[in-house]
């Protein structure tokens, strides 16, 4: 039951199911993929399941212990993140214990949260690395006596932020695991944690959300329209996360913005492809400026299968591509592509934004013909 909770990831809920029926749990695991795909959410069920009374591979979602996970207030379930540094806090001092009250509630809610829904991205302000007093808070409880059955589990949530006492700190209670007790690691940049650390845990790498998956989540879970949950599964690059960002603007529009910048580049009017610089460049907004140029890589991918195989959808979207590809059948699509992915490179690098789009208007029109596209 516990596993219908995670999108998708039947290689990962298959392995661990796998270790439960078998008892050989490891004392240690790394779950690792990119950013919003579930890596939060399988450990926490994976938590459940090691507490589940029934003890099976799956948790029963019934019984006592599995309600408390419900909320996250499971005595046997820690879950650790970034938190604020409080004030006179000193080594050794219990992690929430300096912080006031509002700070604490603060956590609290975003826990509540998380529990609500585990791919919910915990957000505290001005908390940016998972401190050392809560690694060896790790160390604390694991030597206290346990009044339920099951073990002992503590989640590291983006595990990446330690900062380097607090990896060291970890290193060493992973020499010396205690008994019933399972640390799980979360990451989207493994490269970021102590290869020592790595070598101590059991590596389980999580893959981008299957688009079908992820489409049918946001219809059945929330509601969204069928056309739309396909866009947004299509953009949002197998991450439930990026997903959730996706609905919360004007995808459409967008859509519509990038194919009138694809139009004006393919124009013999350079007052046209001006005024779409000036329109798509405005602002400093990076973000929603790379969002756009992932959306007229899908477009331009729309087409090349569309010229490639023939197939095809519904919609104005389709019938743009369509027309697209009747005035330039003999159109370089994957050096259009490999343009756009380098604009968003350079994006990430800070270049000055009207030169990256110029650049791109440019290297779009040469990789097509100079007839209008109309």
């Amino acid at each position: 039951m516990s596993w219908k909770r995670i999108i998708g990831q039947e290689r990962v809920k298959e392995l661990l199911r796998r270790a439960l029926k078998s008892r050989q749990v490891a004392h240690a695991y790394l779950f690792y993929g990119s950013a919003g795909i579930g890596k939060d959410a399988a450990a926490i069920e994976f938590a459940r399941a090691l507490n589940c009374e029934k003890g099976l591979d799956d948790a029963c979602g019934e019984c006592p212990s599995c309600k408390k996970v419900d909320s996250l207030h499971h005595p046997n379930i820690q879950f650790i993140c970034a938190l604020l540094v409080g004030k006179g806090e000193e080594k050794g001092d219990d992690p929430l214990g300096k912080l006031t009250d509002e700070q604490i509630e603060s956590f609290h809610e975003q826990l509540r949260q998380k529990a609500e829904n585990p791919y919910h991205r915990i957000s505290i302000p001005k908390a940016t690395f998972i401190k050392i007093n809560s690694i060896r808070e790790i160390k604390r409880q694991s030597s206290l006596s346990m009044f339920e059955g099951g073990k002992k589990v503590f989640i590291i949530s983006n595990a990446e932020d330690m900062n380097a006492e607090a990896s060291n700190s970890l290193l060493k209670t992973l020499e010396e695991p205690a008994s019933n007790t399972v640390l799980i690691l979360t990451t989207s940049q493994r490269d970021k944690l102590l290869p020592t650390i790595l070598s101590r845990c059991q590596l389980v790498q999580f893959d981008p959300i299957d688009e079908a998956d992820l489409s049918e989540h946001l219809i059945a879970r929330e509601g969204i329209e069928p056309e739309q949950a396909a866009l947004v599964a299509k953009l949002a690059e197998g991450s439930y996360d990026r997903a959730m960002d996706l609905l919360s603007v004007e995808i459409k529009a967008e859509r519509e913005s990038v194919v009138q910048f694809m139009r004006a580049a393919l124009s013999s009017k350079p007052s046209l492809i001006f005024t779409e610089i000036e329109k798509l460049g405005a602002g400093t907004d990076r973000t929603a400026l790379e969002r756009a140029l992932r959306m007229l890589q899908l477009w331009l991918r729309e087409a090349l299968v569309l010229r490639e195989r023939g197939q095809s959808g519904n919609g104005h979207e389709y019938e743009d591509a369509r027309r697209f590809i009747d005035r330039f059948p003999n159109a370089n699509l994957p050096s259009a592509l490999e343009s756009v992915e380098t604009s968003i490179a350079l994006l990430n690098k800070n270049v000055y934004i009207p030169l990256i789009l110029t650049n791109l208007a440019y290297e779009l029109k040469k990789s097509s013909v100079s007839e209008q596209l109309a």
